[in-house]
């Protein structure tokens, strides 16, 4: 239907004027943006709805109104959202002209628009159908038109929301948990959503709708420390939007420093913490909702009177209480054993006790009570239980009161895909791996005190390692641990990546590797203590930071190492060729056996070995994510753990013969790889906010059988055959190789010789000009 001009033209420009306006010369911010953005397109849509009326032949708004529902109704528009809007009409005549009069001008305006025309049966049946128009219902407010209609329709759908309780709820639950388990959680996520992460602005809607479900909720709903978290998310979504001037709510690397300098930050890493601790409320917040809602569908207990704990606890219906028995100050422990005694019955802590905590808890006297620091020890004993507990603690202000340090680590976020946490909750998830691991040691309690705190040095200036080793000193004095046991826990926040560097970075089969570590450990005590945590360290870091590899890797090292304390004699290692790759070594040529993602190769040894057959690898689109490899009379066994992501299984009787051609002229290979480069990319991945520049490090003291050098560098195709390459073309021999891909960057360790004299590479012009063909190789 053709509309009039004076119909789809009112005053488009001028709205994209005000919106840039408020973005440009005011630069306003966040909630006050949307505001006042809102308020511009209310009076534009009020204006225009006038006109369409006036169009279809109608002189009053009786019987129609335009709703405003979902962001739009809340007054959240941000500079790229949609405009949802609902045209309700008690059957009047001629909607569709005035439906059209009004939806072609908000097209040409250019603004995204997601519409519907309804009767108030068709509103109300909203409620009963997609959940998403259902919660966007419940945000409903009339834009222009009759206010009656709109109080009736919005009254009854809300009505019809809560009639329905239980079901509403289920309902809720079941599509948060989905959207959680697509979307991740925002505080820890690289590249999070704001809008959909779990702790993102729609779960605050999630908290709203409970709340008109589910009346007594409010409490939480509209707590202003919610309030106050949800405006930091939405003034970073303002943000973003303005920046990019894209739909998108996703906070890329790309983008996080420019949207942080747009709100006033130094850069994202000034930025990303206030949004972690403001996602890590709205998701404290909303796990206690839930918690109470199925205490709520569990129905009160039988009985109305208190039931004894433990001393000053009680069990107060379906909830923990303090029974007012014991008092905070005289009784430091008292926080720590509620949160203790909710983590192992599942039974919530009553709000009124969360806020006397909040308000009461005090320090602990230096040293602490015996009993403190054993309830500290039972808490983080509870494991997984104990980590909602602790982020409870950590919300109230109580966690940092104990120890002070806390504070500086607190949603400090780490900024790559190695680590899936921030520092704080990846200290307390390695904690909880670490109580599963309590029978691996003599003391669990250094076990579990040492994970809770072996990254605390990474909220202060310097190498984390450092800074934490002289932190810890202090924490465990005040904490009353004994002399020797604040040794032993020194030692575990000083050596807490001994064994993973070494064990992926090292020849495990050299003496001298093992000696070295034994000489930091010095007893098996203290070695079944520092595998424990590097253990539940790495669990907790995330998939990228534990692997089988790398569990045999360490494995292997302990083992030896224990026998090395022991005095006794070195057992041989599982690197070493097994009678199966022996025998393959002892017929002198080239074969592959491939066993799922690990492939061994075995080959006759020559300059340059590693470099063609990971090259050969890279050709046919085969990443390395580890290697291992040795040199032994003349043969060579070289065993890769391959990224087998593709669906297609490899071809490996082509793959050898392409392999035994390289091998016998690979002046081509260098080309291939790096065509392959130019057409090949590898899967896109948020990788790190900061990428470090390339380091090549070249040791000679590490052990007296070669020179070792370890390279760490961004991911990328080609890598290992690219170093590989730059040492052959140094006329030195790899005799071991230990390769590894660590998230975004990758570490490998080569041990090497002179070509000619088979020593080390000591001359310190040799050294240099090592080090520099390696990183010109790298750079290429």
């Amino acid at each position: 239907m053709a509309l009039p001009v004076a119909v789809t033209a009112v005053d488009a420009n001028e709205l994209r004027e005000v919106r840039t306006d408020l973005l440009g010369a005011r630069r306003l911010r966040g909630r006050r943006f949307c505001e006042a953005y809102t308020s511009a397109v209310d009076e534009w849509l009020a204006e225009t709805f006038e006109r369409a009326l006036t169009h279809a032949g109608k002189d009053v708004p009786t019987g129609v109104v335009l709703l405003a529902v979902g962001g739009y109704g809340r007054r959240e528009l941000a500079p790229a959202s949609d405009l949802d809007l609902i045209l309700v009409h008690n059957k009047v005549r001629g909607i569709g002209s005035i439906a059209d009069a009004l939806w072609y001008p908000i097209w040409d305006a250019g603004l995204q628009v997601d519409h519907s025309v309804r009767t108030p049966g068709e509103s109300a049946s909203v409620m009963d159908g997609d959940l998403k128009s259902a919660l966007s219902f419940l945000s409903a407010r009339p834009v222009a038109g009759d206010v009656t209609l709109a109080a009736a329709v919005i009254d009854d759908a809300r009505r019809k929301w809560a009639a329905r309780a239980r079901v509403s709820l289920e309902r809720l639950r079941a599509s948060l948990e989905e959207r959680w388990e697509q979307h991740g959680e925002l505080a820890f996520l690289l590249e999070p959503d704001l809008k959909l992460a779990r702790g993102g602005l729609r779960d605050v809607e999630a908290l709203r709708a409970a709340a008109v479900a589910m009346p007594p909720l409010t409490e939480f709903s509209d707590d202003a420390r919610l309030q106050g978290a949800a405006d930091q998310i939405l003034e970073a979504r303002v943000g973003l939007h303005a920046t990019t001037g894209r739909r998108s709510d996703q906070l890329l690397l790309d983008d996080q420093d420019a949207v942080a300098r747009r709100l006033g930050y130094a850069d994202a890493d000034d930025l990303l913490p206030t949004i972690s601790a403001a996602a890590r409320r709205i998701t404290w917040t909303t796990d206690e909702v839930w918690r109470r809602i199925d205490a709520w569908t569990r129905g009160p207990r039988r009985g109305t009177r208190d039931r004894k704990v433990e001393r000053g606890i009680a069990l107060h219906g379906q909830e923990l209480v303090l029974d007012g028995s014991v008092n905070l100050a005289s009784d430091t422990s008292l926080a720590l054993r509620i949160a203790a005694a909710s983590a192992r019955s599942g039974i919530p802590i009553a709000t009124s006790t969360l806020e006397t905590l909040e308000h009461d808890a005090v320090a602990p006297p230096e040293p602490w009570p015996a009993a403190t620091r054993h309830a500290l020890v039972d808490l983080l004993g509870c494991g997984h239980a104990a980590v909602p507990l602790l982020e409870t603690l950590d919300h109230l202000g109580v966690l940092s009161r104990y120890i002070g340090e806390w504070h500086a680590v607190r949603s400090k976020p780490q900024r790559n895909a190695f680590h899936r946490y921030t520092v704080d909750r990846h200290l307390f998830e390695a904690a909880a791996e670490a109580a599963d691991l309590t029978r691996n040691v003599h003391r669990p309690d250094l076990l579990l005190v040492g994970a809770l705190l072996h990254d605390v040095g990474k909220g202060f200036p310097g190498d984390h390692t450092e800074a934490g080793t002289r932190l810890m000193v202090d924490i465990a004095r005040r904490m009353g641990f004994e002399a020797e046991d604040i040794v032993s826990l020194v030692s575990l926040v000083r050596d807490h990546l001994l064994l993973a560097e070494t064990a992926t970075g090292r020849d495990l089969g050299d003496p001298a590797t093992v000696a070295k570590v034994a000489a930091r450990v010095r007893t098996t005590e203290a070695l079944d203590l520092l595998a424990t945590l590097t253990r539940a360290d790495s669990i907790a870091t995330g998939p990228l930071a534990w692997n089988s590899w790398k569990e045999t890797l360490i494995d292997e090292l302990v083992i030896r190492t224990r026998a090395h304390l022991a005095g006794e004699r070195l057992p041989a290692s599982i690197l070493e060729p097994d009678a199966e790759q022996r025998a393959l070594m002892s017929e002198g040529r080239l074969r592959l056996i491939p066993d799922g993602s690990r492939l061994t190769v075995v080959a006759p040894d020559r300059a340059g070995l590693l470099a063609i057959v990971s090259g050969v690898l890279t050709v046919n689109r085969l990443p390395v994510r580890a290697a291992t490899g040795l040199s032994q009379k003349g043969m060579a066994v070289e065993v890769f753990d391959l990224d087998r992501s593709g669906p297609a299984e490899p071809n490996w009787s082509k793959l050898e013969a392409e392999l035994a051609r390289a091998l016998e002229d690979p002046s081509d290979l260098e080309a291939r790889i790096a065509e392959r480069a130019r057409g090949w990319r590898l899967p896109k991945r948020a990788g790190a906010a900061r990428i470090a520049p390339p380091r090549v490090l070249i040791d000679n003291d590490a052990t007296p059988r070669a020179t070792v050098i370890e390279v760490r560098m961004p991911d990328g195709v080609g890598v290992l055959a690219r170093i590989a390459r730059a040492i052959a073309a140094c006329k030195c021999d790899i005799s071991i190789v230990r390769a590894m891909t660590l998230g975004h960057e990758v570490v490998d360790t080569f041990y090497v010789t002179d070509g000619s004299t088979a020593a080390k590479v000591t001359d310190p012009t040799r050294v240099e000009d090592l080090q520099r063909t390696i990183l010109e190789h790298i750079a290429s």
